[in-house]
């Protein structure tokens, strides 16, 4: 199994990330700070993660974790394209890698 990436700035949308991936599996937590993405860390994050094509979060608030699969047509969720913005974005942050 891949080990995260080191916690990764993105400027244009202020947000911290991590990644990993194995194999045609991806992964990619989501946090308003580096410290966020620790292990152990209690503050909030998101966590993404793509299995047989399709993209999943789970999200951690208040040590509940809530899961989702990410789809399109999800009432009052703006989500057009989700997957492809998804993949897209963790290749980006693999890039500032």
């Amino acid at each position: 199994m891949a080990a995260w990436s080191r916690a990764i700035y993105h400027r244009q949308n202020g947000r911290y990330y991590k990644y990993k991936e194995s194999g045609s599996n991806k992964g990619i937590l989501d946090a308003d700070s580096a410290d966020a993405l620790e292990k152990g860390n209690p503050k909030y994050h998101d966590h993404f993660f793509k299995r047989s094509g399709t993209w999943y979060v789970q999200t951690k608030v208040e040590n509940r974790h809530l899961f989702e699969e990410i789809s399109p047509n999800i009432s009052g969720v703006e989500q057009v394209s989700s997957g492809e913005y998804l993949d897209y974005l963790f290749d980006e942050i693999k890039r500032l890698d």
